[in-house]
């Protein structure tokens, strides 16, 4: 399955894993992986992230490096800076840093984006 911060669960510190990771709670610190990070409405990350893949639903604060594919979602935030593969935002996720990216972005409408 992966790791996971539980909602309502705070933990600070240095996160590195092989497997996915599920933020549904806070986490404050370093997370790294080689698969995808998921963070779900509600939750707060503090602290950059090195991933494969991102699934942003809740808030990042931090620097986010994402070898393959950034995905902002409505109500996601990511505050820092962002370098990604391909990133794609759904309307009503916010990049409140400075964007790089190595493919294709993609933006869509929100009633295009909840069709999957």
């Amino acid at each position: 399955m992966g790791t996971r911060i539980d909602k309502g669960a705070f933990a600070k510190g240095q996160l590195k894993s092989k497997e996915d990771i599920l933020i549904e709670g806070r986490f404050e610190g370093e997370i790294e992986t080689t698969e995808k990070v998921t963070v779900i409405k509600g939750a707060y990350v503090k602290g950059p992230v090195k991933c494969k893949e991102i699934e942003i639903m809740g808030i990042v604060e931090g620097n986010v490096f994402a070898d393959e594919c950034a995905k902002v979602f409505a109500f996601g935030k990511i505050q820092g800076d962002l370098k990604t593969g391909h990133l794609f935002v759904e309307d009503g996720g916010i990049l409140a840093g400075k964007i790089e990216t190595e493919g294709r972005s993609k933006i869509v409408p929100e009633e295009e984006g909840k069709k999957k």
